[in-house]
This record gives structure tokens, C-alpha cells and sequence, in this order.
């Protein structure tokens, strides 16, 4: 079993501090447009798909150019080589690619057992025609975990352990996506802010926890992130979708508990290596 994926960085020539800075700086110049058009009277699903691209691209290459500035040629071969990584155990696939799906679709049902919704369901064919594209889509496109858990995670994991740099990249990651709740009308998918934070916070914790397993493999903790992304639009979850909160709001706390499950069965979640 693999322990914490460590990279001492307290001699790079890039601070990581000014590395998550210029994340946020290069994505954020993309959305100011988005946010100011959607006050003007712009539709905002245009504006959100922009934003999107912004957000995918710019952490990524951010990342890249960290791994350049701090270790040449043989940094930036470090982070693609995680990147296509793939080698993992089998559970971790099931857990990666399965995961997703059942706590979505769970997350429906329960919602519409105890009343809160009656949103009618797609068929598997139906579902997997919409999840395809939206996943192929955010997998090509969304360069995010190549930064927060290919390049931030493993250098705040040598200065604390995989719980707390978890929580703290998963700060990190909320305020990342603050553009979003500027938009008009909040942010496009039906996020309230509370539980846009109580989904990520866990969510990076599970994320982590792949990171590691995989023994620093990002394209695993990347499966993961776009299923969710994929899943979460093919079925009638988003509150934009389903028009209520609920299914959201009881995926977060089935998420929480698997965080809680995988925090406490796994000691080496919160020891510092």
C-alpha cells in the first residue's frame, strides 16, 4: 500500500504560494469578460461555457511552467509521466469509475423516495449517450488535476499530512471557482455556496486519497474528477437541472461520510509521514 507522495519544494526557485497566485491570476483574467457580460443582459450558459475553457486550460499550463521553473526538463517529464501513470490497483478503478455514477444516481433516488423530487429517470442507454460526450469533453479538456494534485497536493504533503494538505488544497480549489457565484443569477449549475464548499472540501479528501493509492498517478484522481463532472450533468442532478437542491445536498452527505469512512480506516489519511 502506497504512503503519501511527497515533493520537498522549500528550495524551489517558484514558490508554491506564488504558483497557486498565477493559477488563479491567468483564470481568472478569463472570467472577468463572463461575469460583467452576464450582468449586461448575456445569456448565461455562453458565459459559462467560456468560463469553462478558462478554467480547464490555465491551471494546467500554469502547472507545466512551475515544473519548468523549478526543475527544467526533468520536472515538466515528472508531471506528464503522472499524468499517464496508470498502473493501479483494480479496486481503485472500480472505486474511480463506479464511485461517481452510484452516488449521483443514489443521490436521485433518495430524493425522490423521501418526496423532494419526482425527477423522472433516463434509461442506460439514454444516460450513457448524454455522459460520453461530457466526459470526453472535461477528460481532454480540464487540465485542473495536473495542478491541484499533480503539482499543489504532493509539495503541501511534505509540510503536512494528507488530511490537512487535502482540506487545504480543497480551500484553495473552492476559491478557485468564486467566479462562478459572481455570474448573475449565482453560479450556472445551482450551487449555493455552502454546499459548493461542504461537496469540495470531502471531495479533495477522496481525491487525495486516489492520488496516493495510485502511487501519484494523476490521471486516476482525473477519472474521478470527470466522472463526477460527467455524471453530474447526463442526470437530472445539478439544481439548474433538477430544479431543487436536494439531490445535491444529499450526495454532499454521502460524500462526507465515505470521506469520514476513508479518514478513519486509512491512519495514514492524518499522520504526517
Amino acid at each position: 500500500m502506497h504512503g503519501p507522495i511527497v515533493i520537498p519544494h522549500r528550495h524551489d526557485r517558484l514558490r508554491l504560494a506564488a504558483v497557486i497566485i498565477a493559477i488563479f491570476v491567468l483564470s481568472w483574467i478569463g472570467t472577468i469578460p463572463q461575469v460583467m457580460a452576464s450582468w449586461i443582459g448575456a445569456k448565461a450558459l455562453p458565459g459559462y461555457v467560456k468560463v469553462l475553457q478558462v478554467f480547464m486550460l490555465a491551471p494546467g499550463f500554469v502547472a507545466l511552467w512551475a515544473a519548468w521553473m523549478n526543475g527544467g526538463r526533468a520536472g515538466v517529464r515528472q508531471l506528464l509521466g503522472r499524468l499517464v501513470q496508470w498502473r493501479a490497483a483494480w479496486w481503485i478503478y472500480a472505486a474511480v469509475l463506479l464511485g461517481p455514477p452510484a452516488v449521483v444516481l443514489a443521490s436521485i433516488v433518495l430524493s425522490n423516495a423521501l418526496g423532494f423530487t419526482a425527477l423522472p429517470l433516463p434509461g442506460p442507454t439514454q444516460a450513457l449517450a448524454a455522459f460520453v460526450p461530457t466526459f470526453g469533453v472535461y477528460l481532454l479538456l480540464n487540465t485542473e488535476e495536473l495542478a491541484w494534485r499533480g503539482y499543489v497536493l504532493p509539495r503541501m504533503q511534505a509540510d503536512w499530512s494528507p488530511l490537512v494538505a487535502a482540506l487545504l488544497v480543497g480551500v484553495v480549489w473552492t476559491l478557485f471557482h468564486a467566479p462562478y457565484f459572481l455570474m448573475k443569477g449565482g453560479h450556472p449549475g445551482g450551487f449555493t455556496p455552502l454546499l459548493f464548499v461542504l461537496s469540495l472540501l470531502p471531495f479533495s479528501v477522496l481525491l487525495t486519497r486516489t492520488f496516493n493509492a495510485a502511487a501519484g498517478s494523476v490521471l486516476l484522481p482525473h477519472l474521478l474528477h470527470q466522472s463526477i463532472n460527467g455524471w453530474g450533468e447526463a442526470l437530472p442532478f445539478l439544481p439548474r437541472i433538477a430544479g431543487s437542491t436536494a439531490p445535491l445536498a444529499i450526495s454532499v452527505v454521502i460524500v462526507i461520510v465515505i470521506a469520514t469512512l476513508v479518514v478513519v480506516v486509512r491512519p495514514s489519511m492524518w499522520l504526517k509521514l
